[in-house]
């Protein structure tokens, strides 16, 4: 097995320098943590977990506590999150809420009693000074918080609701698109028990899609559209929205799997797309590169995402060992625009033609 000198040989850096970029300080410059990074990979080395906890009196073990791992969006990040711990030396222990709020608390309270260092959670729908009465003293990082500004008490990592939204609606104005529909909002989704995002979340982003539309259309009058953000809640609304004449020719969803349930309905009813309708998602899950046609979306960063989230929570552990006061801090993630055939039609890469 590699050492964690031949890691720094192969980087061309010493080996403290090596140790802190494995460690996810900040002292180290973003291009040579990358470099180590890269070399600890092609090494196949790992950190010894049983010494470094043994030195330090960490587990290096961390919880990740997601709605559920069906869901493309939660299955990515704990991937990536896995892949980022691992190559710290650590290792990620994954635990389901449901999408249910009082068994979220629940797993927060038996992780923080275990021999977890930290918790890394996505909640559907606890404010983060709830969550900070189940976790005690554990360090926890939240994925898109969305608690009130006076409430958040935690680091976060947020998506780029308000920037990726007004690509996606700029995008379908480049397309010639002239009536945009704006799909995926419920009023009363946070009441209804699994299988829901947090209404917070759901509102934040739907009104930063809004917004782009008025900013860039003029108006967003009757664009919205109500739906969950599911498979099955899109195939249902394309079968309602064509029963209804179908209004619009393009529709922009809050996330990728409310996409392919609204191209599978528009299939089913003898839509295509993009000819007739243009179809965007949000999240960049791999799936939507496969699909036929392959979707138009905001892809999120993932690894950049995973590898942020592991540098503030050593942050928060060194904070913590030093009795130094930790400022929460608060995080967008990056994300592109990856056009393809659902709001393109044929492309020369794959010679796909939507008829």
């Amino acid at each position: 097995m590699a050492t964690l000198k031949e890691v720094a040989k192969a980087a061309g850096v010493s080996p403290s320098t090596a140790s802190a970029a494995l460690r996810g300080l900040n002292i180290v410059k973003p291009d040579t943590t990358h470099k180590v990074i890269d070399a600890a990979s092609k090494l196949n080395y790992h950190i010894n977990l049983s010494a470094r906890a043994l030195r330090s009196g960490h587990t290096n073990i961390f919880t990740l506590i997601i709605p559920d791992l069906e869901n493309d969006f939660y299955a990515k990040l704990a991937n990536s999150l896995a892949d980022a711990l691992f190559i710290d030396g650590c290792r990620l222990i994954i635990q389901i809420s449901q999408y249910d709020s009082g068994k979220e608390l629940e797993l927060v309270k038996q992780q923080s009693s275990s021999l977890c260092d930290g918790l890394f959670i996505c909640s559907t729908s606890n404010t983060a000074t709830t969550i900070q009465g189940a976790a005690g003293d554990r360090p926890v990082l939240l994925f898109d918080d969305m608690s009130a500004p006076e409430e958040e008490c935690y680091d976060s990592i947020n998506t780029t609701s308000q920037g990726g939204m007004y690509a996606l609606i700029h995008h379908l104005q480049q397309c010639g698109r002239k009536r945009i529909g704006i799909v995926g909002v419920n009023e009363l989704a946070a009441k209804n028990g699994p299988r829901y995002l947090g209404l917070t979340l759901r509102k934040r982003r739907y009104a930063y899609a809004l917004a782009a539309l008025e900013q860039l259309y003029g108006s967003s009058e009757g664009s919205a559209i109500n739906a969950d953000w599911s498979v099955e809640s899109g195939i249902t609304t394309a079968h309602e929205l064509v029963r209804q004449g179908m209004p619009f020719d393009a529709l922009c969803c809050m996330n990728d799997q409310l996409a392919f349930g609204i191209m599978r309905g528009l299939a089913e009813t003898g839509v295509n797309v993009p000819d007739d309708v243009a179809v965007t998602g949000f999240d960049g899950v791999n799936a939507g590169g496969f699909t036929t046609p392959t979707l138009t979306t905001m892809a999120i960063d993932f690894a950049g995402m995973a590898h942020s989230a592991v540098s503030m929570m050593r942050r928060q552990l060194e904070l913590r060992e030093s009795s130094s006061p930790m400022i929460p801090q608060h995080v967008i993630v990056g994300s592109r625009l990856l056009a393809r055939e659902s709001t393109l039609g044929r492309t020369a890469s794959t010679g796909f033609t939507t008829r």
